[in-house]
């Protein structure tokens, strides 16, 4: 695993340039789209599709363990929008 640390620093709008070495190393192009976030005290910079794989599966059993739990869950909530 190699470590690139680099001190960037926040234009007046809040603006921060993300260095060559770390666009490279995690392929972002001009344009293209990341997501920032917080867990605890350190900020965290992925790509959609690194964030989708990292938070794959954290919601797994919230609303049942069983198919059949889930559905009724689900026609649960759907009746009391009625």
């Amino acid at each position: 695993m190699v470590t690139i640390s680099k001190l960037v620093k926040l234009s007046k709008k809040g603006q921060l340039v993300v260095p060559q070495k770390i666009r490279e190393k995690m392929g972002l192009e001009s344009g293209k789209k990341v997501v920032i976030f917080m867990r605890g005290d350190e900020t965290i910079l992925l790509t959609p599709e690194k964030y989708a794989s990292y938070t794959c599966g954290m919601l797994k059993r919230t609303w049942g363990s069983t198919k059949e739990e889930v559905e009724s869950y689900i026609n649960k909530e759907r009746s009391s929008w009625k």
